[in-house]
């Protein structure tokens, strides 16, 4: 239902369920960095909310798969498939973001196939060039000049090309 069509009741009670969210979501950031002994910044605070977005949007477009998840995307057919995630991430087959104490898997690194292969070799081209994997995922994600503002996501499906991008571009310094 839109704001304009609610009632003024049910207006105040998206309203008070959104501030009671808020705070909520406040308290949980607060205790996360008091747990974690930070000095809270509000730089600090827009870069956590800035890359949780990005995860946030990332899961929306392309999923986030738990490790049983991009096994089965795998063909994994072991007991204990969440394994066959982890080992492939531990070879630079996968990358991976961690939500809360998970690792989640971007679901554009599988294709009907399983693993896109193209994805070892742009971790490979990273860590040429110091590239952490949540650098190499923003960078997948992120529109960029080279593309003329599409996102070196939007060509996976032409690896060669990709990777020539990723040579390109990791290999600049500032």
């Amino acid at each position: 239902m839109s704001q304009d069509t609610m009632t003024a009741s049910e207006l105040i009670e998206q309203v008070a369920h959104d501030l009671e969210q808020t705070r909520r979501n406040v308290a949980a950031l607060g205790s996360a960095i008091h747990a974690a002994t930070l000095t809270a910044s509000p730089s600090l605070a827009r870069a956590v909310q800035a890359q949780q977005n990005m995860y946030d949007s990332m899961a929306a477009e392309f999923g986030l798969l738990t490790s049983a998840e991009a096994a089965d995307r795998m063909g994994s057919r072991a007991v204990a498939r969440r394994n066959a995630a982890a080992a492939a991430r531990r070879a630079g087959k996968l990358v991976a973001v961690r939500r809360g104490r998970y690792l989640m898997y971007p679901g554009f690194q599988f294709d009907s196939a399983g693993i896109r292969i193209v994805i070892a070799e742009l971790v490979a081209i990273a860590s040429e060039h110091d590239w952490d994997e949540i650098s190499l995922i923003t960078w997948l994600i992120a529109p960029t000049t080279y593309l003329d503002g599409q996102r070196p996501v939007d060509i996976i499906d032409e690896p060669d090309r990709l990777v020539a991008l990723a040579r390109e571009a990791f290999g600049i310094s500032w």
